[in-house]
C-alpha cells in the first residue's frame, strides 16, 4: 500500500499581485490526479472540470487548505461551461463547504483546449459566484507528455483582472510516494520477547497447548510477502532499441569487424563477449511515432500511474518525437479556433517561444468561398494569445504567421467547421462591409455632383469670356466712330 507523504505548502507569489497565495501540495496533488482523469476519459482534448478551494484569509495572506469538486452534468459540452443546473450546485457546494473556519477563498478548473487562462465565460463565473476582492481562480493545463502546468489569477489594482495569462506558471508534479511501515504485533506475556522476521508466507500461532483461562488468540497473518520492494507498478520500456538480442552468429556476421581474426563463430547457445559492439538497424521514423502513439493510448489506462514513473519513460519518448538535437522540433503555438454564437475566437499560447521570439504576425482567414483576408496582427494583440472575428460560413480557415530574427517563418494553420450561424448575425455580421457600400455610393454621389458644379463653371466662364469680348468691340467700334471727322 502507498500512501502520500505529510503535506507539505507551496506559497505563489508576484509582484503584481497585492497578497501571498499559500497552497497545500497534497490539494494540487488531488486536482491533479482529478484533471488527469477527466483529460484521459475522452479522446481529443478529453473533458474539463472545476471546483472550489478552501482555506483561509488574513490581510496580505491567503492559504488553501482544501478543495471541492463540482459535479458538472456537461450539457453544453466537454469544457466547464455551467448549465442552471450546475450553477444550482455550484451555489449550494460553496454553502455547505463554508463554516468550521473556512471560507471558499476561490475556484479550479481546467482547460484542455486552450492555455492557462481565463475566457469570458470564466470571467463570467468568476465575477459572479466569487467576488471577493481576494478570492482567486486557478486554472490547470494538462498534457500528455510534460509536467501539468497551473497559475493563479486575482483582481489587482482597481479589481482589474490579467485575463489573457497569469503572471506565473508553474508545473503541478505528483507528490512522492513512500511505503507504509508495517505494523509491529503487540507481544503478550506468554510470547516470546522477540520472534525471528518472517521470510514469507501466513504465519499462524498453532501453539498445541493453550491455557484454558487465557483468551483465544487470533491468528496473526502476513500478507506482505515481500515488504523490502514496494507493489509492482506497471512500466512501459520504450526504449529506442526494444529488439532482443540477436543471436551470436547473426551478431558477428551484422559487425564482422569486431570477430577477432582466425577464430570460429562462437556456438548459438554461447553468450556475446562483453567487448562486442553490436551496430543495430536504424529504427524508421515511422516505428519511433507509433511507439510514442502507443504510450500516448496506455497512459489513457494507466492514468496517474504512468505519470508518477514519466522519469522512466519521458525521456525517450522526448528523444524519440524530437529526434536528434541537430534537427528542428515543432513549434507548439497552439492555434484553435471557438465559436460562441458566430463570434469566432482564434486562439493561441501567447508562451510559446515561436510566439516571444516573432518580430512580426499575421493572420490569413478564408470565410467560405470569400477570398483570402490578410489581418496584420500588432504585439499586444499577439501577447493575449486570442483575436475575435466574425464568420459569415460555416467553414472557417486560419493560418498563423510568425516572422522569426533572421528572415525565418513559422506558420500554423487550423479550420472551423460548424453550422452556419443565424441569419440575423449573418445579416450584422459585415456592418463594416454595409458602411463601405453605403460610403462608396455617398462618394459616388458627391464625385457627379462635383463633375456637375465643374461643367457649370466652364461655361459661365466661357459665357464671361464672350461677354468681354463683346463689350471690349463695342468699345472699340465707339472710339471709331468718336475718332472720325465729323464724328461725334
Amino acid at each position: 500500500m502507498l500512501v502520500q507523504p505529510e503535506a507539505t505548502t507551496v506559497t505563489w507569489s508576484t509582484p503584481e499581485c497585492p497578497f501571498s497565495i499559500e497552497c497545500s501540495s497534497r490539494v494540487l496533488d488531488d486536482i491533479r490526479l482529478s484533471v488527469n482523469d477527466a483529460f484521459f476519459s475522452l479522446p481529443r482534448g478529453g473533458a474539463e472540470i472545476g471546483g472550489i478551494l478552501l482555506g483561509g484569509w488574513q490581510e496580505g495572506r491567503l492559504t488553501i487548505t482544501d478543495c471541492a469538486a463540482l459535479d458538472c452534468e456537461h450539457a453544453l459540452g466537454p469544457s466547464f461551461t455551467l448549465s442552471l443546473k450546475d450553477e444550482t450546485r455550484l451555489q449550494e457546494l460553496i454553502a455547505a463547504a463554508t463554516g468550521a473556519g473556512r471560507v471558499t477563498v476561490g475556484w479550479y478548473h481546467s482547460h484542455t483546449r486552450t492555455g492557462v487562462m481565463l475566457s469570458d465565460t470564466d470571467l463570467t463565473i468568476h465575477n459572479r459566484f466569487f467576488p471577493e476582492t481576494w478570492q482567486v481562480a486557478l486554472v490547470v493545463k494538462p498534457h500528455t507528455l510534460e509536467p501539468m502546468r497551473g497559475g493563479f489569477f486575482f483582481r489587482g489594482h482597481g479589481g482589474i483582472i490579467h485575463s489573457s495569462a497569469s503572471y506565473r506558471e508553474f508545473p503541478i508534479d505528483s507528490q512522492p510516494l513512500r511505503q507504509v511501515p508495517r505494523p509491529v504485533p503487540v507481544e503478550t506475556a506468554e510470547q516470546p520477547a522477540s520472534r525471528p522476521e518472517p521470510v514469507g508466507g501466513a504465519i499462524v500461532d498453532v501453539r498445541a497447548e493453550p491455557e484454558a483461562a487465557a483468551a483465544p488468540v487470533a491468528p496473526v497473518v502476513d500478507i506482505q510477502a515481500e515488504p523490502e520492494e514496494p507493489p509492482a507498478v506497471p512500466i512501459i520500456d520504450i526504449r529506442p532499441e526494444p529488439e532482443p538480442q540477436p543471436e551470436p552468429a547473426a551478431a558477428y556476421e551484422a559487425a564482422p569487424e569486431a570477430a577477432p581474426p582466425g577464430e570460429p563463430l562462437a556456438p548459438a547457445a554461447a553468450p556475446i563477449p562483453a567487448s562486442f559492439e553490436r551496430r543495430p538497424e536504424p529504427t524508421p521514423r515511422w516505428l519511433k511515432v507509433l511507439v510514442a502513439v502507443g504510450v500516448a493510448v496506455g497512459a489513457g489506462g494507466a492514468g496517474g500511474v504512468l505519470y508518477a514513473v514519466r522519469d522512466v519513460w519521458y525521456p525517450a519518448v522526448t528523444a524519440l518525437l524530437h529526434g536528434p538535437p541537430g534537427k528542428a522540433a515543432a513549434v507548439p503555438i497552439g492555434l484553435n479556433t471557438v465559436d460562441a454564437a458566430g463570434q469566432l475566437q482564434i486562439r493561441w499560447n501567447p508562451n510559446a517561444g515561436a510566439v516571444r521570439s516573432a518580430t512580426g504576425a499575421s493572420l490569413e482567414i478564408v470565410d467560405g468561398d470569400a477570398p483570402r483576408n490578410a489581418v496584420r496582427v500588432e504585439a499586444r494583440q499577439l501577447a493575449s494569445g486570442v483575436l475575435t472575428y466574425q464568420r459569415r460560413n460555416e467553414r472557417v480557415d486560419v493560418t498563423l504567421a510568425l516572422d522569426e530574427p533572421g528572415g525565418t517563418e513559422v506558420r500554423q494553420a487550423t479550420s472551423f467547421l460548424g453550422p452556419k450561424p443565424p441569419a440575423a448575425v449573418a445579416a450584422g455580421a459585415s456592418p463594416i462591409n454595409r458602411d463601405r457600400e453605403e460610403t462608396l455610393r455617398l462618394a459616388a454621389d458627391l464625385r457627379a455632383q462635383l463633375d456637375a458644379e465643374r461643367e457649370r463653371s466652364r461655361r459661365l466662364e466661357k459665357d464671361l469670356a464672350a461677354a468681354r469680348a463683346q463689350l471690349r468691340e463695342q468699345q472699340l467700334r465707339r472710339l471709331g466712330k468718336q475718332a472720325a471727322p465729323g464724328g461725334q
